[in-house]
């Protein structure tokens, strides 16, 4: 009996040492758990539609390594786009991979952004990571299904209605003319120039009223 006992002893003394060590190199070491969302706004703009998602995972953010959405109509795809935080649930680089795994070119790459903190300070810290997926309007798309993976695979999914943000506005988005693309813009810029344009009227006055006076003299 006793012959049998020592190795079954050895075999869990083994999974024991081995298993923290890789949850803490996803981060903070705890027993798996699925991810979930913390925070989901859908922003429909006129020349581009934002999908903010903010993601929480227990065992931190190091341990989401895809998130997929998928714009759907009546059942049939419309688009799928996919951000990839690693290249695949084993590695530990990140290369933030925006993809447009099929549609008709509405995501736009350049634009989608991902967010997480280098501080361990809060659970916050440790756990969210805030990705941005910004894409043109897709036409006659009624559900965005979301979803996220960790390292084990376990997924958090979610179905959004497309129309139900249809009044809303990006003010982050403006598609100049010279250029007819959209392009995401500093949320601090409308009031820099608008405090230029103040600038610019008050100065404006102040030289009028010196040239009339110079005139009257």
């Amino acid at each position: 009996m006793r012959r049998v006992i020592q190795p079954v002893l050895l075999v869990l003394t083994v999974l024991l040492i081995l298993y923290p060590v890789k949850a803490g190199k996803a981060g903070v070491g705890v027993l798996n758990v699925t991810p979930t969302y913390k925070y989901i706004k859908l922003v429909n703009g006129e020349y581009a539609t934002e999908l903010r998602l903010s993601i929480s995972d227990y065992n931190s953010w190091k341990d989401i390594w895809k998130v997929e959405v998928l714009a759907e109509s009546k059942g049939k795809t419309c688009a799928l786009f996919t951000f990839l935080h690693y290249t695949d649930e084993h590695s530990f680089d990140e290369v933030d991979i925006f993809k447009e795994e099929e549609g008709e070119g509405y995501l736009l790459p350049d634009l989608c952004d991902v967010k997480r903190s280098l501080s361990e300070k809060s659970i916050d810290d440790r756990c969210l990571i805030n990705v941005s997926f910004i894409f043109r309007p897709i036409p006659y798309c009624t559900k965005l299904i979301v979803n996220a993976y960790d390292r084990e695979n376990k997924k958090a999914s979610i179905e959004i209605d497309y129309g139900l943000y249809e009044g809303q506005r990006n003010k982050d988005i403006i598609v100049p003319f010279w250029t007819g693309e959209p392009v995401r813009i500093s949320p601090d810029i409308p009031d820099v120039i608008a405090g230029s344009v103040s600038v610019t009227s008050v100065a404006f006055i102040v030289l009028r009223g010196g040239i009339k006076k110079h005139e009257k003299e």
